[in-house]
């Protein structure tokens, strides 16, 4: 039987609205966080969200493969597969802050399919499905239309992120990055929520977003997102995405996509392993 992807939406973007709400409500009244590891953090609200993310889905596709940030891998990996992130932007959700999201991805053989992504303090629902264009509130979005590298806006992936021993490489490279972006940029930005800034990319408010670490989770979404937007997506190198850990994406509205590689990258490359 064909994949219903339309049903595929309607069922991902009810449990997103459902974990939006859930998440909102458990933020009013959120209690101590916990350390998943020594920067990275953990609410009630990301395994309650996660939780009902993850049944609901299992339901309604019980054929499917699941991933998700909490609670792991389950069913069939190489088919079908389930991405969610319940809450990305936990530290930002923690200290009250509106910028954070809720993203649900189905893909195939690491091509994205169908996405929902959901920033409910915002009330805006982004979704796509592959060849349809992307939607916000159920309106067509479309990347920025900026074409001048020295006027756009960039934003990045947070300092801290990723396995322990990997993060001060990984900050380093966010320094040189950082550097060579505020050279050629009108301004640089780090928003501290993949989701959030992969949304406004699609929707034209960033031209370009760049990170140096990635799960699958943050990026399944809004990588189609953008792309259905209009943009580019891209290793942060310009070679082919593959959506695996540890990835490093650059997302922009494709019009700055080559020069930024150029001017940006080519500057901020490690000099360890030139």
């Amino acid at each position: 039987m064909p994949l219903d992807t339309r049903l595929c939406l309607d069922v991902a973007t009810r449990l997103a609205r459902e974990a939006g709400a859930l998440c909102l409500d458990i933020q009013s009244r959120l209690g101590a966080v916990q350390f998943k590891a020594p920067k990275d953090i953990v609410t009630q609200a990301d395994l309650a969200a996660d939780k009902l993310i993850s049944q609901g889905l299992l339901k309604a596709f019980p054929d499917h493969g699941l991933r998700t940030e909490e609670a792991g891998i389950s069913g069939n990996q190489d088919g079908l597969l389930w991405i969610v992130d319940p809450i990305d932007g936990t530290v930002n959700f923690s200290r009250g802050m509106p910028m954070w999201g809720i993203s649900i991805a189905l893909v195939e053989n690491g091509n994205p399919l169908v996405a929902v992504c959901y920033l409910p303090r915002l009330e805006e629902m982004y979704t796509a499905i592959r060849g349809e264009g992307a939607l916000c509130n159920g309106k067509s979005i479309h990347v920025s239309t900026t074409t001048d590298l020295s006027r756009a806006v960039v934003s990045n992936g947070d300092f801290n992120v990723g396995p322990v021993a990997n993060i001060p490489q990984l900050n380093a490279n966010n320094i040189r990055i950082f550097t060579a972006q505020a050279t050629h940029l009108q301004r640089v930005k780090c928003v501290g929520s993949a989701v959030v800034e992969g949304c406004f990319t699609a929707a034209g408010r960033l031209d370009v977003y760049s990170m140096t670490m990635s799960y699958p989770w943050d990026i399944a979404g809004v990588t189609l997102l953008v792309r259905e937007a209009g943009g580019t997506v891209t290793a942060i190198d310009g070679k082919p995405l593959q959506i695996v850990d540890g990835a490093q994406v650059l997302f922009s509205n494709g019009i700055l996509h080559n020069e930024y590689l150029q001017k940006v990258m080519g500057i901020a490359k490690d000099p360890h392993q030139q």
